[in-house]
């Protein structure tokens, strides 16, 4: 009776956090791509240390309950979601890993503890017992109590990551940027691209120039712009209309996204696409700076769906009464930007091309958890 009664104590505490963090992700309390990706790992780490369940099946329909109910509350997020399957991924590969090492063909196979980015290498043969996901395989042993360890594990190797994939691209800067050479970011919102700069900047000199983004992301840009000039680089603020005067001087564009798309596309600052073009006009090489948490396997196909629309009041003031009745004023927080815009994506496992991303989200998420 008394373990029932810690049980159900601590389910509804369970519950309870759930909904906090649902509530939370409702409101905006929690926001960028970073922070939602990491709370969510910490809640299915929380999740699944609780849960109860007899058969893998079971589990991986509680992970999908919960992330549809997480997408639901904040659809533009995609974090959330690639950090969802992410885990699904994660918890099916030690299924596998446990049900070939138990199936008695003589191979070795011991569970293997899989971290966020370390599915590149899959394996695609199918033993004859790779689709069996049951708790007993007639040995008498239990799969709950020896998986639940290692997707733990697995889930907490996650979490250390995150944790460090901005320094993990930072330290690929020296590579890509060259001594006394112009950098152009239209992205002052990213933390990556921040940590980017500033760790180049203890090996190389350069300059940077951070455009305003008007009207959404200005007082991140003058914010942006400060922190860089602390630290010892030259840096000026430019309003989006000189980006075309000016590009002929920029060596090099420097992106952050909110998300990588299947197709390479990805979802950036709000005229991040008008300054892709014109650099593609001045043969510019536009590099992106993204943790592949980012990398979601949605393909593009309803590009206004995946745009979220921020506060018409930062473009036209509702005090001018007389042009808000006669016009209609639509504020994107985000532009799309096509792959064959941008010419290397630099992440935490190093440099692909926008046209190799299929290729990761084939390595890094399952076809059966691409629809929650």
């Amino acid at each position: 009776m008394l373990a029932a009664g810690a049980h159900i104590s601590k389910e509804k505490d369970l519950n309870a956090h759930i909904e906090a963090f649902v509530a939370q992700i409702k409101r905006r309390q929690i926001q960028g791509s970073y922070n939602v990706a990491l709370a969510t790992s910490q809640l299915l780490l929380r999740v699944v240390s609780a849960a109860r369940w007899t058969q893998i099946d079971q589990l991986v329909t509680q992970i999908k309950v919960l992330g549809k109910r997480l997408q639901s509350a904040q659809p533009r997020e995609l974090a959330c979601g690639n950090i969802i399957r992410r885990v699904l991924a994660l918890i099916r590969e030690e299924s596998e890993d446990t049900n070939d090492s138990e199936s008695g063909d003589g191979a070795i196979n011991s569970p293997l503890i899989t971290s966020m980015f370390s599915l590149l290498s899959t394996n695609d043969e199918c033993g004859p017992n790779r689709q069996s996901q049951s708790l007993s395989d007639g040995t008498g042993r239990s799969i709950k109590k020896d998986l639940k360890p290692y997707i733990i594990e697995g889930i907490q190797e996650l979490i250390d990551e995150l944790k460090s994939i901005d320094e993990s691209i930072a330290s690929m800067g020296v590579e890509m940027i060259h001594e006394n050479e112009t950098i152009l970011t239209p992205t002052p919102n990213s933390r990556t691209v921040l940590k980017f700069l500033l760790r180049t900047a203890q090996k190389r000199k350069f300059t940077v120039l951070v455009v305003e983004v008007f009207p959404n992301d200005v007082e991140k840009t003058h914010e942006f712009a400060l922190k860089l000039a602390e630290a010892g680089i030259e840096t000026t603020v430019i309003t989006d209309a000189m980006v075309y005067s000016i590009m002929g001087r920029v060596g090099k564009v420097i992106l952050g996204t909110h998300a990588v798309l299947a197709n390479g596309g990805l979802l950036a600052s709000a005229g991040a696409a008008m300054i892709c073009q014109c650099a593609n006009v001045h043969r510019t090489p536009v590099v992106v700076c993204t943790g592949l948490y980012k990398l979601s396997p949605m393909y593009p196909f309803d590009i206004e769906s995946l745009i979220e629309v921020g506060d018409t009041g930062k473009v036209l003031e509702f005090e001018d009464g007389s042009l808000v009745d006669k016009v209609n004023v639509v504020n994107p927080l985000y532009d799309y930007v096509p792959p064959e815009s941008v010419d290397l994506c630099i992440t935490n496992m190093g440099g692909y091309s926008p046209n190799f991303m299929y290729r990761l989200v084939l390595d890094h998420y399952r076809q059966e958890d691409t629809t929650l």
